[in-house]
């Protein structure tokens, strides 16, 4: 296994050209440096029958070690230059140009040119061969990082995924151990994940050590551990070195944010930091992912416990108030038929009014009942053809009294049209929108109940003459408890009308008039649905 500051890291997308170290390169030109001085020197000081400078090839070939060709084209210059130099030099040692010497002489320069042209092709032939194996290696650890991010994107809990994380990193980068801790205000958390089991860490609660409690907040990139600041986790491992990296995970329901360390202990993969490098952004991702859904499913739960209560305690109550509420109701109506003797006028009033009161308490209870099954969506309706001009005409008939008691003018246009729907809501609907019609219409006005259909839907509106509803409130008309004028109610009326009318492939939509109020409902055909 290689020392880290030696790992060789081979880029992304070329072959490096220099895949020794730089300390064993430089060696390497140093020898044949000095080799070449050595032979230069016994060259120039031997007799010009000893031909020593064919042995500048060595120098020559050693540079091909270094697969730097601008090193061979230069010690081959040398050599020719240096060749010429020493031929002179034993022509005035000796007095003479031996023509043997010089033709030896040409026979050395031809020789370097061809060990440099090998030494050089042979360089090519390498490099073309560390591309191959850089991309060998480079696709063999981009489908081992795929497999990686695979195995640990399938989880949906984040202590499962970091338990099987710390299994994954040591096989991916060949770790002899791997250790997961998170941290939280320089401590670290009670739960650590490691593979294998067992691996020594500190205690929950204590202070991170070293370095990295001076990191802070700043980027955190992967690196080799240093071991003033964490001997102890590699001692106590029984291990010489490893690398730690961070994960920065972002805050989940306005809490504070948290680091995962990630410590590989004694890794064979080479390229370790890069591959940390690429990973960690991925990794903060899907454990980001994966926290989030699991606060998302955790709340969920929650909201239906809440929900699940007030249901329960919604269909409690109204349930626990109606049989008293009716008991009265009955006594009362017996007593003012004179069931239990003659009453003064007085208590008769108070009866009466205590009736129209105890039947606002019932209609309430029975909204409230009917909003949680609407909330709960644990309505049942039974679809049926209804005719709305009978329902319609059945329900005024009931509702004629109230009429009659402001002398209100009732006018109505009911075509003969059949709704597929549910009788019971369909009537509570309607009955709910003409209450308020009669409620807010002044004495003596008029009340038009209009049907209609064309191609694609059928309209009821129903139309009054009251006060009309202020702009600013018109947004809320609709919704839970949005009463619109004082003395109005709870504003459950008109939430649980659009409720029942949306079950019908419907819509109510309110129009002002001048003076009073349009309410339209409106019922898309099955030929063009909402």
């Amino acid at each position: 296994m290689m020392n880290p500051p030696e790992a060789i890291r081979p880029s992304e997308n070329q072959f490096d050209p220099d895949p020794l170290p730089a300390p064993a390169t430089q060696k390497i030109l140093y020898l044949a440096g000095a080799l070449f001085l050595f032979i230069f020197l016994a060259d120039a000081l031997t007799p010009q029958s000893l031909v020593v400078s064919i042995l500048l090839d060595i120098p020559i070939a050693l540079t091909g070690l270094t697969l730097r060709k601008r090193a061979t084209v230069s010690i081959v210059i040398l050599g020719l230059v240096a060749n010429t130099i020493a031929g002179i030099i034993n022509a005035k040692t000796e007095g003479s140009l031996d023509s043997i010497a010089l033709l030896n002489r040409i026979f050395s320069a031809v020789s370097f040119f061809l060990v440099g042209y090998l030494t050089l092709k042979i360089q090519e032939n390498a490099h073309e061969t560390g591309i191959v194996f850089s991309e060998r290696n480079r696709a063999t650890r981009e489908h081992k990082i795929r497999t990686f991010l695979a195995g640990i994107s399938a989880q949906n809990s984040p202590d499962t995924l970091l338990s099987e994380l710390a299994g994954h990193l040591q096989s991916l980068l060949g770790a002899k151990g791997v250790v997961i801790a998170a941290s939280e205000q320089d401590q670290w958390r009670s739960t650590t994940y490691s593979a294998p089991d067992g691996l020594w860490f500190w205690k929950s609660g204590e202070s991170i050590p070293g370095g990295l409690s001076l990191l802070g907040k700043k980027p955190f990139l992967p690196t080799w551990i240093s071991k003033p600041s964490l001997s102890a986790l590699l001692e106590n491992n029984n291990v010489s070195q490893g690398v730690v990296a961070r994960l920065s995970l972002p805050p989940i329901d306005q809490g504070a944010g948290q680091f995962i360390y990630l410590f590989i202990l004694e890794p064979e993969e080479p390229a370790i930091l890069s591959i940390l490098a690429e990973i960690t952004p991925i990794l903060e991702e899907v454990i980001a992912r994966v926290r989030l859904l699991q606060h998302l499913r955790e709340y969920n739960q929650i909201l239906l416990r809440r929900n699940s209560i007030i249901h329960d305690l919604i269909y409690g109550v109204s349930h626990d108030i109606r049989t008293p509420l009716i008991a009265n109701t009955i006594n009362m109506k017996l007593a003012l038929e004179g069931a239990y003797g003659n009453l003064p006028d007085e208590f008769s009033s108070v009866l009466e009014k205590t009736i129209i009161s105890n039947n606002s308490i019932l209609e309430l209870s029975n909204s409230l009942l009917l909003l949680s099954r609407f909330e709960l969506n644990d309505l049942s309706l039974l679809f049926e053809p209804q005719r709305l001009d009978h329902l319609l005409n059945d329900l005024l008939s009931d509702l004629s009294p109230l009429l009659q008691s402001k002398s209100i003018h009732l006018l109505t246009d009911l075509k003969e049209l059949t709704l597929s729907g549910d009788r019971q809501s369909l009537r509570r609907l309607f009955q709910n929108l003409v209450d308020n019609a009669i409620k807010w219409s002044p004495e003596g006005g008029t009340l038009k109940i209009v049907s209609d259909k064309d191609l694609t839907r059928i309209t009821v509106d129903i139309i009054d003459e009251g006060p009309g509803i202020p702009e600013p409130m018109r947004s809320s008309l609709f919704t839970r408890f949005g009463g619109i004028h004082p003395g109005s109610g709870f504003g459950l009326g008109l939430y649980i009308a659009q409720q029942i009318a949306r079950r019908h492939n419907g819509l109510i939509e309110y129009h002002p008039e001048h003076p009073g109020s349009r309410f339209r409902i409106i019922f898309k055909t099955q030929e063009n649905p909402l």
